[in-house]
């Protein structure tokens, strides 16, 4: 498989131009990728009031999914893509995954909401989801849920080979970026995915460093602060590989409990 992450400087509120950036990348990834991944909330922009977000949250069927079908469909590739997604009276953090086809293969929900905006805006998910692209088992997670090892870990034990992080991680927390991710997909023996915004959105400086990292940990590509496309191939058999090296996930004894 061959994935691609568009670190994205985003127009916030500016959905148009948010859906107008998605589909130049596209294009031009046309044959070059499989699998194009955005940020954190990409229809919308992150750092905006919770109101502004709500306003802005469409259902799953909605004008925006349904862009993300054309440009899914003219570019021959999938797409992970986040967005503010309302259903019924709540709305949530969502990233959608589109197939190339244009068909809806999986709908996640951000767990783990971070902040007091956070959880003004949205209502938290309650679930891991998974779907099945070109041979690879596919989990989403968003953000501040890669940062527990237990999210990881339960993507991991629902058979995920490559756990896809949309991300809107600021500079002063860089080290997640740089510590953090590669060893989430070394333990959970995983090609990971994180997929940051570039630039700034009001008082937030992003971090960019978006990456991509193989099941043993090794960094196969990394991006630097500035907008632009990471692509790296996957082979499938490194998933094999790096569990039968390291085999954490076989070992694990997932029912010891602390005291009573």
């Amino acid at each position: 498989m061959r994935l691609a992450l568009y670190q994205n400087d985003s127009k916030p509120s500016d959905v148009a131009h948010q859906l107008a950036s998605l589909r130049r990348v596209a294009r031009d990834l046309r044959g070059e990728a499989d699998l194009l991944v955005t940020p954190e909330l990409f229809a919308s922009g992150y750092r905006l009031p919770p109101a502004e977000l709500q306003r802005l949250a469409e259902p799953a069927a909605g004008p925006f999914v349904g862009a993300l079908a054309d440009i899914a469909r003219e570019a021959g590739l999938a797409i992970l893509c986040g967005f503010p997604e309302r259903d019924g009276a709540l709305v949530f953090n969502s990233a959608i995954a589109i197939g190339r086809d244009g068909a809806t293969l999986a709908l996640y929900r951000k767990l783990h909401l971070p902040s007091d905006d956070e959880r003004a805006a949205f209502a938290a998910g309650g679930r891991i989801v998974t779907f099945d692209l070109l041979g690879f088992h596919v989990a989403p997670l968003i953000c501040y849920d890669i940062e527990f090892p237990e999210a990881a870990r339960a993507c991991a034990r629902a058979g995920a080979e490559l756990i896809l992080v949309p991300t809107a991680l600021r500079r002063h927390w860089h080290e997640i970026a740089r510590q953090v991710i590669p060893v989430r997909a070394r333990e959970s023996g995983a090609f990971l995915a994180y997929c940051n915004f570039a630039g700034s959105e009001s008082d937030w400086d992003y971090a960019g460093l978006s990456s991509i990292c193989g099941p043993d940990g090794a960094v196969l590509a990394l991006a630097g602060e500035a907008e632009g496309v990471i692509v790296a191939t996957l082979n499938h058999g490194a998933v094999a590989a790096a569990r039968a090296r390291l085999p954490y996930l076989r070992d694990c004894r997932f029912g010891v409990s602390g005291p009573d």
